[in-house]
């Protein structure tokens, strides 16, 4: 079961679909690009801190202690914090939000490109079924006319003798065409059932499955994109956990070496 078997008559629901999917993917591009402008600020605002700090260090700092050393070590890991922070802003950017842009154009063109094959689709089926029969049902109408009319004349030449070959050749030819607009009436109403047959068994139904396709395709493709951004905005990676190790043990060992050094 799928959208070619349980949608072939929910074209207004389809597009509903597709344009909550759209408003959705804005939403997460609108989010990831405030994440990316926090992270990117976050970053700037360590740096700044780090700067700060370290001039008033380079005025104030007479002399270098184990306590010192520690301090240094902190503003030197916070720096490096700092740089992480700023690389996986980009790296989001550059990725993820990219990446999201490209779908949600893709996603706008296969909603225009389904827009377009459904309407050239259904105007072949009006055209088929409606248009061309009204046409035909109006000339059936006009031949009556014309043959009723050629029947009359014929009746009142054969009341007076004359002419009556002529009247009859037109009414024989008046007959003849009605006779083969009908057989054409007969095969496009037969050609109307089978091309309704053949838009709802198989055209609507491949146009449904290839739009489900490329939903899946695009589902896959957006799974990607959240575990990129995961990974890319975890806290707890490698280079961020080291960072703050590296802060525990600068604090870890400068108490230990002033504890040694009480009486």
């Amino acid at each position: 079961m799928g959208f070619g078997s349980d949608l072939k008559n929910s074209h207004e629901a389809v597009l509903k679909l597709q344009d909550w999917e759209l408003r959705l993917l804005e939403t997460v591009k609108k989010f990831m690009a405030l994440r990316i402008k926090s992270d990117k600020e976050y970053a700037s605002t360590l740096q700044n801190l780090c700067n700060q700090v370290d001039k008033e260090s380079t005025l104030q700092m007479n002399y270098v202690s184990n306590v010192s050393k520690s301090w240094l070590l902190m503003i030197q890991q916070t720096e490096q914090l700092s740089k992480i922070m700023k690389a996986h802003a980009e790296d989001l950017n550059s990725g993820p939000l990219h990446r999201l842009t490209m779908m949600i154009k893709d996603k706008q063109q296969v909603k225009k490109s389904y827009i377009g094959i459904h309407q050239q689709i259904e105007a072949e089926m009006i055209k088929v079924t409606k248009t061309e029969l009204e046409k035909l049902k109006s000339s059936y109408r006009q031949l009556i006319r014309e043959m009723n009319s050629a029947k009359e004349k014929y009746k009142e030449a054969l009341a007076k003798g004359k002419e009556t070959e002529k009247a009859k050749e037109r009414y024989d030819k008046a007959t003849m065409k009605l006779h083969v607009l009908h057989n054409q009436y007969v095969l496009a109403l037969k050609g109307t059932q089978l091309h309704q047959n053949q838009y709802y068994d198989t055209t609507l139904p491949l146009l449904l499955d290839s739009l489900q396709k490329m939903q899946e395709e695009m589902i896959k493709a957006l799974k990607g994109i959240f575990d990129e951004y995961s990974q890319i905005t975890s806290l707890v990676t490698e280079e961020i956990v080291n960072v703050h190790q590296e802060i525990q043990m600068s604090g870890a060992g400068d108490l230990a070496q002033r504890h040694k050094c009480l009486p």
